[in-house]
């Protein structure tokens, strides 16, 4: 009989917790405004959220990614790889087409795409396994520091989800809640998604529509003209010493300086890309394997940023870039 008992324990604790979020506090709120706002069914609504599961471990996966935990010479080792490498060369040749149009449209390039998608989701060979209602039920309404943005996610799912047509309670995706090839989140589906094959739909699921969306993403993110530019430099390393950075705010997410401010600080920026004393740029400190490295950020690096606020994952992802540009050649 002990070992019974044991067994039914370990079995329930395997199972995911039943999070009941009709009735979670809430709950109401979010149905209101589904319902007053957007003219959803309000039995519908708390349908969807009855079968929504609580799954812990979601939290801790999303506070413990590997761009807020792993230094930089260790986190770069996950996507500077020999095969990601290879198997961008191949995603960028299959889909060279669309990879251009792209390029016309938004100035992109197609390696830049290519490797967005390579570090999302392995050239959208794996778009994620945990249901986005779960996902997002359980840190929209639970977790401890950034359930307001969840939250509101949430709530873009219930619209996405309508006008694309998808199975709200099946739909697959990350453990944050970003969905399909280029990991778009619920309100940025809606937002910055596009048709690009022209069939008349937006599915982020079609590598062609992936394409043309994750290039709209980074031109349009930001607003207010602080997205892609075309053909601007997006980072270039710098030998400094440490003292003539006093002062500076590393790693922030958006340019706070000139380089007529670093030239005045005596950090010598000849050999940079951009040489107008009014380029915007800031500064970025990684921590390399043999001690930091410094890189001076344009522009385009804090468009890659607003894809996923890290620096670590923007250098990532532009450093792959550059590795798919360079092996295609």
């Amino acid at each position: 009989m002990r070992l019974f008992l044991t067994a039914l324990v370990l079995l329930a604790l395997s199972l995911p917790a039943q999070a009941d979020y009709d009735d979670h506090p809430k709950a109401a709120g979010l149905v209101n405004e589904l319902v007053t706002k957007h003219g959803f069914n309000r039995e519908w609504v708390l349908e969807v959220l009855e079968d929504a599961d609580k799954i812990p471990k979601l939290i801790k996966a999303e506070k413990q990614s590997a761009e807020k935990v792993k230094p930089w010479y260790e986190y770069r080792k996950i996507f500077l790889t020999p095969k990601r490498i290879a198997d961008g060369v191949a995603f960028k040749k299959a889909h060279a087409q669309p990879l251009g149009v792209a390029q016309t449209r938004y100035g992109v390039p197609p390696e830049l795409i290519t490797a967005i998608i390579g570090v999302e989701t392995l050239y959208g060979n794996y778009t994620g396994k945990h249901r986005i209602l779960d996902a997002l039920a359980t840190q929209g309404f639970d977790h401890p520091t950034r359930s307001a943005f969840f939250y509101n996610e949430l709530l873009h799912l219930f619209l996405v989800a309508r006008k694309h047509n998808l199975d709200i309670t099946d739909v697959r995706g990350s453990y944050a809640g970003a969905m399909g090839v280029p990991q778009f989140m619920p309100s940025n589906y809606l937002r910055l998604g596009v048709d690009f094959d022209g069939d008349g739909k937006t599915d982020l699921w079609n590598k062609v529509d992936a394409i043309g969306s994750a290039a709209n993403y980074f031109v349009n993110y930001l607003g207010n003209g602080r997205g892609w530019k075309r053909g601007e430099a997006v980072a270039s390393r710098i030998q400094v010493s440490p003292r003539l950075l006093t002062g500076i705010d590393v790693n922030v997410k958006q340019a706070t300086l000139t380089l007529a401010d670093l030239k005045a600080r005596g950090i010598d920026v000849s050999g940079l890309p951009m040489v107008d004393p009014n380029t915007p740029v800031g500064i970025l400190e990684l921590e390399g394997i043999n001690g930091p490295e410094y890189w001076v950020a344009f522009n385009n690096f804090y468009a890659i940023m607003s894809y996923n606020p890290r620096v670590k994952y923007a250098m990532a992802v532009y450093q792959l870039s550059q590795s798919i540009r360079k092996a295609a050649s």
